[in-house]
């Protein structure tokens, strides 16, 4: 990844860490607005990873055609949200009315989410890894364990649909 991608996504990471501590340190209807705020942004990036597994899915059912380097850099934005899963979850919001996708258990057991959060990563990197060498088999493979990672996240913390 390149040094700036890497500083960007260390602010970013920063920056989610800062607002939760912004949301709980004001009251009343600002407190509310900057928690919404922080819902919105894990939101969004459970949609980004989404969009980014997206063509990678499409790829490996053959559904369209193979492309290693847009494969490529599906997974390296894939991994790139990884990293900010755990921080994006930190706060715990539920003191706030906020119709929410997360479980309140991802709180009550943050340690077993920051494991699965930290497999994730390790995955989605793996997956980084292995596409780069362009063999649609093996990064069809790396790409099913990030998907049982998230699965397994989902399952235990995430409210069905």
């Amino acid at each position: 990844m390149k040094t700036f991608q890497k500083l960007l996504f260390v602010f970013a990471g920063l920056g989610f860490v800062m607002l939760g501590a912004w949301a709980h340190a004001a009251e009343g209807e600002d407190a509310l607005k900057r928690a919404k705020k922080i819902d919105r942004l894990r939101g969004s990036a459970m949609h980004l990873q989404n969009w980014s597994a997206g063509p990678m899915v499409a790829m490996i059912k053959k559904q369209t055609p193979y492309d290693a380097q847009a494969f490529s850099t599906q997974a390296k934005r894939l991994a790139a949200l990884a990293e900010m899963v755990e921080d994006l979850f930190r706060e715990d919001l539920r003191s706030f009315a906020i119709d929410t996708e997360a479980k309140p258990e991802i709180w009550d057991d943050y340690a077993e989410f920051s494991r699965l959060a930290s497999n994730l990563v390790d995955s989605s990197n793996k997956l980084v890894a292995v596409s780069a060498n362009g063999d649609l088999a093996d990064s069809s493979k790396a790409f099913t364990a990030v998907a049982d990672d998230c699965k397994a996240c989902h399952d235990k913390f995430k409210k069905d649909d």
